[in-house]
């Protein structure tokens, strides 16, 4: 092809690697991130996020997110399993705004 990107083996092998490091980085924060919220160190309780300005409906939601990402990363990881189809993205969504 005359114009565009090149698809060379170098560019797809660049490609592959890049994609699975960012998957392997970001459920890695997520799993991260999950532990800092549920740290009762710094969040005793739902009202020191309430606190914060968020509703109770908006902690479920987003402790509920980040529990789901937590687990897709334990199953990545293969230290836990699913006893059936799960939607791990179910509550994570509700953050995503208008990037579908």
């Amino acid at each position: 092809m005359s114009w565009g990107l090149p698809a060379t083996k170098n560019d797809i092998d660049s490609r592959v690697g890049s994609l699975i490091v960012a998957v392997r980085d970001a459920l890695a924060a997520c799993s991260r991130f999950s532990d800092f919220l549920s740290d009762t160190t710094i969040f005793p309780n739902d009202a020191a996020l309430t606190a914060l300005g968020y509703s109770q409906a908006e902690v479920t939601s987003l402790r509920a997110a980040f529990t789901d990402l937590k687990s897709l990363y334990n199953v990545a990881h293969g230290t836990a399993s699913v006893a059936a189809p799960n939607d791990f993205f179910f509550n994570a969504k509700h953050g995503t705004g208008t990037v579908v």
